[in-house]
């Protein structure tokens, strides 16, 4: 366990590390590991679609970072907004909402196009790799990609993500 260094709040307000946050920075570390791998996959990439999907990848790693720095951070201020408080609140306890799941599945989006660009260069019309990428909470789901190109009037990611 040498060289590894923990950010973030290190302890709770017992003085121990919190399980959340361990488990939130562990994630985060992981991403950072995630995402030095997929710089090495880029610069070594030579076809189109390798790099297409190194790129989205790198974006959703991205994210993920994002995400879980942020929420380690709200609970750091929640750590520190409780020093000194009470921390056995029965009122608060009762009114706490279970957590639910959430499905979310063929996601449609139309496209727009001129009608100059819809209907002329049919065979030689730009293409464009398109994903979706959505938060929930510090959680990050992405679908697959699809590529479209001017001819194209929607899409639809058929992909089921249960958040």
């Amino acid at each position: 366990m040498e060289g590894q260094t923990l950010r973030g709040p290190e302890v709770s307000l017992a003085g121990f590390p919190t399980q959340q946050d361990c488990s939130i920075q562990e994630k985060i570390d992981l991403e950072i590991r995630i995402r030095e791998g997929i710089w090495k996959l880029l610069s070594l990439s030579t076809q189109k679609e390798q790099i297409l999907h190194a790129v989205k990848n790198l974006m959703v790693c991205n994210a993920r970072i994002m995400a879980y720095t942020l929420e380690l951070q709200k609970l750091e201020k929640q750590i520190e907004n409780q020093t000194g408080r009470c921390d056995v609140n029965f009122e608060n306890k009762e009114r706490t909402a279970c957590k639910g799941k959430i499905a979310i599945s063929d996601i449609r989006i139309p496209l727009m196009w001129k009608d100059s660009d819809h209907f002329s260069n049919k065979e030689r019309s730009q293409r464009y790799a398109i994903f979706c990428l959505f938060k929930m909470g510090y959680k990050v789901f992405d679908t697959d990609m699809v590529i479209v190109d001017k001819t194209i009037t929607d899409i639809c990611f058929e992909n089921v993500t249960i958040l």
